[in-house]
């Protein structure tokens, strides 16, 4: 399979790798962009594929505007920003996933952001109220996000090559599914 499949052949490849349910491409997907060429979502293949997980909500990604005047946000502000970002990213995991709980915790000075990953509570760190703190947040859910899991077997997956233009981006899935899929067009998940 290379550039020159179809949409729609893509679509089947991801349902039988078992990334996405079966039904979710008619949920998502208007059933003519099926026939159109891969291409239709991107310049190259690993482009169009990386755009076409979007489009079936598997792949999550923040760009430099995502955290962007966070810094400023009163303290229920900020944590509700932070617990959209959070839903945001439980949301590419097919409704394996709940978050709750979401709270910012001051401990020595340092601030950290807990939340319940189904039902199991998580800690990154973050600067609230700090000028840097957009980059911070940026930074801190790139590097974490790969460590998060439905099951031993489905996580989210750092992806190479990444898009240049994000800050930071993860699929979801099982890894060796993934690298099946990735392998037709040049992608690696880890």
């Amino acid at each position: 399979m290379g550039s020159e499949c179809t949409i729609g052949e893509v679509v089947d490849l991801i349902v039988e790798l078992g990334l996405v349910d079966p039904s979710t491409p008619g949920q998502k997907l208007e059933p003519d962009e099926l026939d159109e060429p891969l291409s239709y979502y991107g310049f190259t293949a690993h482009e169009a594929v990386l755009a076409l997980l979007s489009e079936l909500e598997i792949r999550y990604t923040l760009d430099y505007k995502t955290f962007r005047g966070i810094g400023d946000a009163d303290h229920d502000d900020r944590l509700r920003w932070y617990q959209d970002e959070l839903e945001s990213i439980a949301s590419c995991t097919r409704g394996l996933v709940t978050v709750t709980n979401v709270r910012l915790v001051e401990i020595d000075a340092e601030w950290a952001l807990h939340f319940d990953w189904n039902q199991e509570t998580i800690s990154w760190p973050v600067s609230a109220g700090d000028p840097d703190e957009h980059f911070e947040a940026s930074l801190t859910f790139a590097s974490y996000l790969s460590g998060l899991a439905a099951s031993p077997s489905e996580r989210f997956c750092d992806v190479d090559p990444c898009d240049e233009d994000l800050n930071g981006e993860a699929i979801f899935g099982n890894p060796e599914a993934l690298n099946r899929l990735g392998a037709r067009f040049g992608l690696t998940f880890s």
